[in-house]
């Protein structure tokens, strides 16, 4: 015969996560509880805030087949800057091992996104220190973290190279640091279709997530080589719901006084509909780093305000909804 004994606050390494024990009880000849180590579970392509999170606060058994649920009433998770309180519970069996997590509260986060950036690294670029240094700057925007943004990159000239894939990094600090890494490929050549064609068959597949809004960001500062296959790969992305951003860099333009309206129109054709916003111009590759709030701000703006709000609605009282569901 056992007694199973909650502990709210209970340690697990550095965090105050709550965890359960159980202890023998009758003629047993020892009366030591041994920590079953629940608090240490994670749910897995989520940012968690465990500390706190109170295991055991409450607990209920299931005569049935003699497991129990334990729940965390005050498990947080991370959703862009904010985090929701939306509480989970552990289902532990007969022999006291951990079963599955069960959390009807929780929801997808608005910011669940797989953005890819093709970057035109072409010989024109000039200097690409500026064009790096937007790069770094709309990474920082991002919230990369599990169950939210995953960034790729590839960038192109004549050829295309990946730079690194969606899934390679899970955190802002690691792709930022990656990012300033990354070094002009040069190219006599400006292959934009080719770029946007390798986003969407490789990059995409490459660590994309199902279910994950699909983003592309397109920086060229002139018209494609390829221009007759342009047509072709939008439609492609277009079947495969990527909405697109293109930034038209004018800098090649504006130092030989060339006039940029063929680019302008083919960046406009590029970017998704209604262009005003998704279409961006600046005058030169130093002017990039205007944008990147407006950007950001756009595509975040991809789920609207609904998603956020739903989030309000949820709360540790659907803990009462997990023991209902295991006592089925």
């Amino acid at each position: 015969m056992g007694l199973v004994v909650g502990a709210p606050f209970e340690m697990n390494g550095a965090q105050k996560t709550g965890d359960i024990y159980k202890c023998p009880v009758g003629n047993e000849t020892s009366s030591d509880c041994t920590k079953l180590g629940i608090g240490r579970v994670t749910l897995s392509n989520v940012s968690e805030r465990k500390d706190n999170m109170r295991l055991g606060m409450s607990l209920v058994t299931n005569p049935k087949d003699n497991s129990f649920v334990a729940c965390s009433p005050l498990w947080s998770h991370e959703c862009g800057s904010s985090y929701y309180t939306t509480g989970m519970c552990s289902r532990v069996n007969s022999n006291f091992r951990f079963s599955r997590i069960v959390a009807p509260a929780l929801q997808r986060c608005p910011t669940f996104m797989d953005i890819v950036i093709v970057l035109d690294g072409s010989n024109s670029i000039y200097p690409w220190v500026e064009v790096q240094g937007f790069l770094i700057s709309i990474l920082q925007k991002f919230y990369i973290a599990p169950g939210q943004i995953q960034v790729g990159v590839l960038q192109y000239g004549e050829d295309v190279v990946h730079e690194f894939h969606l899934n390679d990094f899970r955190s802002v600090t690691e792709v930022v640091e990656a990012a300033k890494s990354i070094e002009q490929r040069g190219g006599t050549e400006t292959r934009t279709a080719l770029g946007i064609e390798k986003a969407c068959t490789e990059a995409f597949q490459h660590g994309g997530r199902k279910g994950a809004k699909k983003v592309m960001i397109v920086i060229t500062d002139g018209e494609s080589h390829d221009n007759q296959d342009l047509e072709r790969v939008i439609e492609c992305s277009e079947k495969d719901n990527i909405t697109r951003y293109a930034v038209a860099v004018l800098g090649y333009y504006n130092r030989r006084g060339i006039n940029p309206e063929a680019f302008l129109n083919e960046i406009k054709f590029i970017a998704s509909d209604p262009d005003e916003k998704h279409f961006f111009n600046v005058t030169d590759e130093a002017a990039l780093k205007d944008i990147v709030d407006a950007l950001g701000e756009r595509i975040f703006s991809l789920e609207g305000v609904e998603g956020i709000l739903g989030w309000m609605a949820v709360g540790p009282l659907h803990l009462r909804l997990a023991i209902d569901i295991v006592n089925v």
